[in-house]
This record gives C-alpha cells, sequence and structure tokens, in this order.
C-alpha cells in the first residue's frame, strides 16, 4: 500500500457514507411531512387535507344536530309551510263556498297555532257559529251520523251502543225529554271526545277527535298547585258530596265548593284528588284560587258533564 491509495479509500468510504446518509435523512424529512400533513387532517376540518368518511361522523356533538332537534325542526318548517298567514284566508273562503266542516277544521288548527295567537277571538267567533251547525243543530254532518230508533230502544241503550251519553244526545237534539218514538231520527255524534285545558288563558276546550268544539272559562290552582299532566276521567257525579280536610260536607251545603258536578280523575303517583267541578263561586271563574283541581261555572260544568265518559282524556298545559 503506498501513501497515496489510502486516503484515496478513506475518500470512497465517507462518499458511501455521506450517501447513505443523505438518503436516510431524506426518508426522515419524506415521512416527517407526511404524517404532520396527516396531523393536520384530522386534527382541523376547517384546513386542506384529508377528510375521510370515518372523520366526518365524529363531529362533535354541538355541531350535530340530534334526530330528536331534526324532527322539532321539520315539524316546525311543516307547520310554518301549513299554516301560512294565506290559510285564514283559506279557510275563510271555504266558508262562504259552504264547505263548513273543512272551514271548521282548519280553523281549529289556526286557533292553536301560536303564530296566529293575536287573532283567537275572531277565530273562534268563527268556530262557534260553525259548530252550531255541525255539532249542536239536528242536521247532518261530517262529524255526525242519523240513528234511527227501532222498537225496544232507549235513550240510554242507544248512548250506551255508541259509547256516548243520553243526555248529550238530547242535548244535540234538541230534545227537553228523554221520550223517543220508533222511527225517530237522532243526530249522533262519532269520533273522540278529549278535554284541553290551558293554565295560560283559564280555558277548557272539548275536542272531538282534535278539533275545537266549545270552549269554557275554567278556575285553577292557586300558587300552581294544578299540575300539567295527562289524566283520564275516572267517575262522573251529580250533586257531589264535598270530603274536605275540615269535614264532609252534601250537596247545598254552604261549605261545599264543588258545585252541581263531579269529574274525577284516575290517579297517578303523587297526584289524588284531582278532577273537574262546579263551583260555589262563580267569581273565582278565570282566576287561580282553587286547591289544584279545575272548575267552571255551574250551567258550564252541566253542559260539559254530558261530554265526557269515563276514560275521556284531559290534558292540562301551562
Amino acid at each position: 500500500m503506498t501513501i497515496f491509495q489510502l486516503p484515496f479509500k478513506k475518500i470512497v468510504i465517507a462518499k458511501r457514507f455521506l450517501s447513505i446518509f443523505l438518503l436516510v435523512n431524506l426518508f426522515f424529512f419524506f415521512c416527517h411531512n407526511i404524517f404532520n400533513d396527516t396531523v393536520v387532517a384530522f386534527g382541523d376540518h376547517e384546513e386542506k387535507g384529508f377528510i375521510y368518511e370515518d372523520d366526518i361522523m365524529e363531529i362533535p356533538d354541538e355541531k350535530v344536530e340530534s334526530k330528536t332537534e331534526r324532527g322539532v325542526a321539520k315539524k316546525e318548517v311543516t307547520a310554518h309551510k301549513e299554516m301560512s298567514p294565506n290559510t285564514l284566508d283559506l279557510a275563510l273562503g271555504y266558508m262562504k263556498k259552504g264547505r263548513k266542516h273543512e272551514a271548521r277544521n282548519m280553523l281549529s288548527d289556526l286557533y292553536f297555532t301560536d303564530a296566529f295567537y293575536n287573532k283567537r277571538k275572531e277565530i273562534k267567533k268563527q268556530l262557534d257559529m260553525l259548530n252550531e251547525e255541525l255539532i249542536f243543530s239536528q242536521l247532518p254532518s261530517p262529524d255526525s251520523f242519523i240513528y234511527t230508533v227501532k222498537a225496544g230502544d232507549s235513550l240510554v241503550k242507544i248512548a250506551s251502543k255508541f259509547n256516548t251519553s243520553h243526555k248529550l244526545i238530547m242535548r244535540i237534539n234538541h230534545k227537553g225529554r228523554s221520550l223517543i218514538r220508533v222511527g225517530e231520527r237522532l243526530k249522533i255524534l262519532k269520533g273522540e271526545i278529549s278535554l284541553l285545558v290551558d293554565k295560560s288563558d283559564f280555558t277548557l276546550t272539548v275536542l272531538l277527535d282534535g278539533h275545537y268544539i266549545k270552549q269554557f272559562p275554567v278556575g285553577i290552582g292557586k300558587y300552581n298547585k294544578t299540575p300539567e299532566e295527562v289524566f283520564y276521567i275516572k267517575d262522573k257525579l251529580k250533586n257531589p258530596v264535598w270530603y274536605s280536610p275540615e269535614g264532609v260536607f252534601p250537596f247545598g251545603h254552604p261549605k261545599n265548593l264543588l258545585g252541581t258536578r263531579w269529574m274525577g280523575f284516575v290517579e297517578k303517583e303523587g297526584l289524588y284528588g284531582y278532577g273537574i267541578h262546579g263551583t260555589a263561586d262563580p267569581d273565582s271563574i278565570g282566576k287561580a284560587m282553587s286547591n289544584g283541581c279545575i272548575r267552571l261555572k255551574n250551567e258550564d260544568v252541566e253542559e260539559l258533564f254530558d261530554f265526557v265518559e269515563t276514560k275521556t282524556k284531559v290534558v292540562i298545559q301551562g
């Protein structure tokens, strides 16, 4: 080996080492950039980068509508679309054309829509006028059918057969007595009766298949004692006795606060003794003065009594 050969070999080795070193560094540099891009893509969806389907599914909850929220939003959009300002004009147009049942149902929907709250008084006037014919007259309507009395019939039997009350049949057909004759034609309501109590405006509305039939002013519980719940009628009593904490007071006693009718609710856990009744204090109607029950004027509760059967649904809302 000469003196010139040794440095030459060292130079070759150094070149090879340098080449390997450069390749390794290039490899790490390349990997570093790839991993950094990936982190950016997964870490912030607003930056440019790769966004995968699985990543989209993991957007934080506060940025994603829940199924319930989507349903509510859809419902609100639908309601807004169906209950546009033109809907009231359309309903009134149906009235003029004699399409009274369609007009009543449409006006009923409008009445219970918040967007038409300021027009409730006007809408209620039209509803009451329409229902005088559709419900409270002997004229046939889509809400009813005509039954022809047969031999052996009585109003009680007919009412039981069609899940209504004989008093309601008498009221609708303007009969002062329960006497009927063979061949007589009686108008009988069909559909489901339910009650809606609105504490915010002190009203009780009778509904037929969800549509406004009649409304009464009511009194409710003081200190928010009337629960916002769904109840069902358990029993009905005429001239009820009042079993109060102070004692038992028969009908007609000055301390009997129940008036002429009582419609008790099926008990729920923690909710006992609630119901609908008349009153010995008509001035309490439209006020929050009771111990939790719904009270009506005696003449109103007597009419309501005819609509209600056991198991009738009662919705109380604030």
